[in-house]
């Protein structure tokens, strides 16, 4: 028996999930880190300056959570408005810190990947998760046939 046939079986969905997570825990601790200075040396107090990248990569965050979860209509628009409008003010300070910080073209490119990142990472986890969902689901409606069968059903009903 090898190592491997003793793990439990893992979906892509829940792999990914692991990997957005550290991904998206590695790049907030960057952005972190460039936002509270920026905010620290833009005035705001040194015991308040670690709130600023919590509050703008938080709404990244939780809009991102939204914005793929919510049904259509309003409430889904509003969340994509915020995901957007946090990811715009988090690629703003870092970029802005980069530049306070002397950097050039590069270090303003390098700045801004941590918060694009962190919302693509979010945003692949859970776009996987709903595709693994709906194929359990479909298979589940159709037992006995694989996934590519019914999806081969559905594209031909279609």
């Amino acid at each position: 028996m090898t190592i491997l046939s003793r793990l439990p079986e893992v979906t892509p969905a829940q792999a990914t999930a692991v990997g957005a997570v550290a991904v998206t825990a590695l790049a907030s601790w960057m952005s972190f880190t460039a936002l509270s200075d920026l905010a620290a040396n833009s005035g705001i107090a040194d015991n308040q300056s670690a709130a600023f990248p919590l509050i703008v990569d938080g709404l990244t965050i939780v809009s991102t959570i939204a914005a793929a979860t919510l049904s259509k209509g309003w409430p889904r628009a509003y969340a994509w408005i915020l995901l957007v409008l946090g990811t715009a003010v988090s690629v703003a300070g870092n970029s802005a810190h980069a530049v306070t910080n002397g950097g050039g073209p590069i270090a303003v490119a390098i700045s801004v990947i941590p918060p694009l990142v962190q919302l693509a990472s979010i945003h692949l986890a859970i776009t996987l998760a709903h595709e693994e969902s709906r194929r359990t689901t479909i298979t589940a409606g159709a037992p006995g046939l694989l996934p590519e069968e019914v999806g081969g059903e559905l594209l031909a009903a279609a």
